[in-house]
């Protein structure tokens, strides 16, 4: 029985290492290039100090979210659109607020004036994707990360990221050991090597668009998330579903 136990458990290791060389990237559809190239534009972002005061005023001069299509190129917004934020704090943390407004309208200076004029903060029903998979993949990677900027204390819960493969799931779960929180049980490891349709998929139907991708939380670990979009522009999602595939809590609280 002893053996029989060996041979199953070097057998799943065999498969395993398998599975973790297939092709990570579906053609068509690049994940890595838009995770990384938004990243990229938010690093070494720091809070500017007006935003820490009491009622925060956006100038202007703070991080533009519109910088997000130059790496989102499948993606824009509506002639005479543009995208925007006002910032918000209270004792918990702070954090942006995005949303849309016409060109030829001023910004709104604070939150309590964006509120008072009963503007939308549903900013991705003003964003137009190219109809393509690529673009509603991108649609949805906004929505995930496009306010994770300027994030304060309580804030900093929102790290919900894209994981684009096998590969990044196995340097994710490695990077627990020595970095922020704690490391994950040897099982873990196992079903993470495991694991099946790690890269986003995305299914087009007549009226609705379905999205598909595993995403990592230091507070949630490991989940499928599964978006359905109407099609039809303005974008408006219908339904989302979310499968915890790998628990994991890092144990750290703000």
């Amino acid at each position: 029985m002893r053996i029989v136990s060996v041979l199953l458990l070097m057998s799943m290791l065999f498969s395993a290492c398998q599975i973790e060389s297939t092709p990570s990237s579906p053609p068509g559809l690049d994940c890595t290039t838009i995770v990384d190239g938004m990243h990229a534009l938010r690093a070494g972002l720091s809070i500017p100090d007006h935003f820490m005061d009491e009622v925060p005023v956006r100038t202007g001069s703070e991080f533009d979210p519109n910088q997000y299509f130059t790496v989102l190129t499948h993606l824009s917004m509506p002639p005479g659109m543009t995208l925007d934020y006002v910032y918000h704090r209270d004792w918990l943390g702070a954090f942006p607020i995005l949303y849309a407004r016409p060109l030829d309208q001023p910004r709104f200076a604070i939150e309590a004036d964006l509120a008072a004029a009963g503007a939308s903060t549903d900013y991705l029903a003003s964003v137009q994707t190219d109809d393509s998979p690529q673009g509603y993949f991108e649609w949805v990677a906004l929505g995930i990360m496009g306010n994770q900027f300027y994030l304060y204390w309580h804030a900093n819960y929102n790290d919900i990221q894209i994981v684009c493969d096998r590969q990044q799931a196995i340097a994710i779960a490695r990077s627990l050991d020595s970095g922020f929180g704690q490391p994950m049980p040897p099982i873990d490891w196992m079903r993470i090597r495991l694991l099946n349709d790690v890269e986003p998929a995305v299914t087009i139907g007549e009226q609705t668009v379905e999205v598909r991708l595993v995403t990592f939380s230091h507070w949630g670990g490991f989940s499928r998330l599964t978006v359905s979009i109407q099609r039809a522009f303005p974008h408006t999602i219908l339904d989302t579903q979310r499968e915890v595939l790998i628990p994991y809590d890092c144990g750290i609280l703000f």
